[in-house]
């Protein structure tokens, strides 16, 4: 709790060492097509143009971002399926090589499934008898 007290009187001693500057901002000129703004206007316009720049661009950054992630995700998805097509086109082509080895496997399944006694029937549910 010191230490959020402590952070929050710094942010407040910038932010009042920030308002003096743009206060006392006399020498600053802003220019704006052919009328020059000094002074107080002239240090807020020009803070609210600057601050508007910063906020235009900080807009389009989060709109390109955002395009930049579909686009990439839609490559990703792209590479996946193709990885995955990939696999299907190998197991296809590989497969009727392996169907020689296959066939005494499916023999030795065979003969372990019918070696096998059947499966005992559950315990019988117990059951009220009608009165």
């Amino acid at each position: 709790m010191k230490k959020v007290f402590a952070l929050s009187l710094v942010l407040l001693f910038f932010c009042m060492v920030a308002a003096w500057i743009s206060i006392d901002a006399n020498d600053l000129v802003v220019t704006v097509g052919d009328s020059d703004y000094d002074g107080p206007l002239g240090a807020f316009l020009g803070t609210v143009l600057a601050g508007g720049a910063f906020a235009a661009a900080a807009v389009v950054m989060v709109f390109v971002a955002a395009i930049v992630a579909v686009v990439m995700a839609g490559v990703g998805v792209i590479v996946i399926l193709s990885l995955a097509l990939a696999a299907v086109v190998t197991i296809a082509a590989v497969s009727p090589l392996l169907l020689p080895l296959m066939i005494p496997f499916f023999i030795y399944w065979l003969m372990k499934r019918h070696s096998r006694k059947p499966a005992e029937p559950a315990a019988p549910a117990l059951e009220h008898s009608p009165a």
